[in-house]
């Protein structure tokens, strides 16, 4: 086995990325005393909310488009306590190792020589059947070119490692589920498709035969070409934690703001009400995102992702994750006809109608929703909030601890 040869640390990134196969150069981000941002060129913003001018863009903390790309928690830990031997691993080392195989458009590039990675199917994911667990496995084969930003553990399958292609379907996210949240795999499965059948678009998703692995198919490449993708956070100027801080009123203020689009406006409000109907607490800011060519070409909400039932998990409170009417109560129908006409919604109470009318049918289909008990009931109980005008009593325990604590 090749000895991996790793600098001790790394303090200038080519930020680029890649067209028509040929590597074009944005420009240099480097950490000194901060984290400094110089374009290389004018015509190509790497961010919608950093325009390419000709003074560096100076941060301390590093700028809000590259921290979105950062693993938080968990995978954070386990890939600092591996490379710990070769030095201090920061916000700059994570963007090189993570090098081209990140969501969205932008690359890092730091030199680094990193080996190649024997590749696994999709196949083999869904139908592994071995005692040993597959996600430590994938996670010691995958943790130099898969991280990905967030909490959960979850890997990247880049299926163009070694030049081949190695599943029929596109790069592949898989994410597995710890003691705190059994089954999270299965929850977010049936949220997703869920989702699916109400016609908001989501990826493809799969559920692993042992129920271990949940996976979906990246959706930031179109036609072979890596779509630019920014979070919320990031278009907010929302830095860790702050994702909670806000209003999904703000968040479809920003939606017109980016897109100049009523249809985008639609589609985000939509996003919301089937939160908020499916009960989902943790549909923060970091989990709504615009995707587009890079130079601001097209502008458009990003898929729905990240998705889950928060409520029937006892570590987890019961109110949303973001403000509406200044309350992160869920809302009732009131609410969400409310927020609808305040952003110009047409119709919103038929909108949000249809969305509990097709939650409500394939909850009643799913035979995956069967395999967490108490799900549908849980799901039931959220949607008749939206068949109600006046309040509900609190049905659920108070103050309990946010997913990502």
């Amino acid at each position: 086995m090749t000895e991996l040869v790793l600098p001790s640390s790394i303090d200038q990134l080519y930020v680029q990325y890649t067209q028509n196969e040929q590597v074009v150069e944005l420009g240099v981000l480097t950490h000194g005393t901060h984290h400094s941002f110089q374009y290389t060129q004018k015509d190509i913003p790497i961010s919608l909310t950093m325009k390419c001018r000709d003074d560096a863009y100076k941060h301390g903390a590093i700028h809000p488009i590259f921290s979105q790309n950062l693993p938080e928690g968990f995978i954070r830990r386990y890939v600092s306590e591996k490379l710990a031997r070769y030095g201090k691993i920061n916000d700059m080392y994570f963007l090189a190792l993570q090098g081209s195989n990140g969501i969205g458009a932008l690359d890092f590039d730091a030199g680094l020589s990193l080996p190649n990675v024997e590749q696994i199917t999709l196949s083999d994911i869904l139908t592994w059947q071995s005692k040993e667990k597959l996600f430590p496995q994938l996670l010691e084969k995958y943790y130099l070119r898969g991280i990905l930003s967030g909490v959960q553990p979850k890997v990247m399958i880049n299926t163009d490692v070694q030049g081949r292609v190695a599943v029929q379907q596109h790069d592949l996210i898989v994410k597995t589920y710890d003691e705190e949240f059994p089954l999270l795999t299965v929850n977010e499965f049936v949220c997703m498709e869920a989702a699916r059948h109400c016609q908001l678009a989501p990826p493809k998703t799969y559920l692993s035969e042992n129920l271990e692995s949940y996976v979906i198919e990246r959706f930031d490449k179109v036609d072979g070409q890596y779509l630019a993708f920014e979070d919320f956070a990031t278009l907010m100027g929302k830095q860790g934690d702050e994702k909670y801080n806000s209003s999904y009123e703000s968040l479809l203020k920003a939606v017109r703001i980016y897109t100049g689009s009523v249809v985008q406006v639609e589609k985000a409000y939509k996003l919301i009400v089937f939160n908020c109907l499916i009960g989902n607490g943790d549909a923060h800011l970091k989990n709504f995102a615009l995707q587009y060519t890079l130079g601001e070409k097209d502008v458009v909400l990003a898929p729905p992702y990240d998705i889950t039932h928060t409520i029937i998990y006892d570590s987890i409170d019961n109110h949303m994750a973001l403000n509406l009417k200044k309350s992160k109560e869920f809302p009732n129908r009131h609410v969400l006809i409310d927020l609808g006409v305040a952003v110009g919604i047409n119709q919103p109470a038929d909108i949000i109608d249809f969305i509990a009318d097709n939650i409500s049918d394939y909850i009643a289909r799913s035979q995956e929703i069967k395999l967490i008990k108490g799900l549908r009931d849980s799901i039931e109980s959220s949607l008749a909030l939206a068949r109600m005008s006046g309040s509900l009593k609190e049905r659920y325990r108070h103050l309990k601890k946010k997913k990502h604590d």
